[in-house]
């Protein structure tokens, strides 16, 4: 799976990766050495993401129903809480100035791409 800027024509991760299959691994991979280059970490449901025990910085997206960018934390510091906003289904996290990398806004649509 992938994730994808479709309004910006740009990939935020060509590999999407979520917490439901091998939950501890990933979760200790992230904490240790942050999200892979290339990856995405897709919460869902999300009403907040806890970056404690994380040794880098991530940014974040939180996405609507529609499928928009409803609000975006670029280079979140570790050791903090990202509240969620009205409206917001999920979240993506990325690795660190993917967001100024890839242009990406607040209104923007992404797509999760499956395999």
């Amino acid at each position: 799976m992938s994730a994808w800027n479709i309004t910006r024509h740009a990939i935020l991760g060509d590999t999407l990766l979520t917490l439901s299959s091998n939950f501890q691994k990933i979760l200790r991979h992230i904490n240790k050495h942050g999200i892979p280059n290339s990856c995405a970490l897709w919460l869902f449901p999300c009403s907040g993401i806890y970056t404690v025990g994380m040794k880098k910085p991530v940014d974040i997206i939180f996405i609507n129903k529609d499928r928009k960018i409803v609000k975006m934390l670029r280079n979140f510091p570790p050791g903090c809480f990202a509240e969620s906003t009205s409206g917001a289904i999920g979240a993506l996290e990325l690795p660190p100035n993917t967001l100024t990398e890839t242009n990406s806004h607040t209104g923007d649509t992404i797509e999760l791409n499956p395999g």
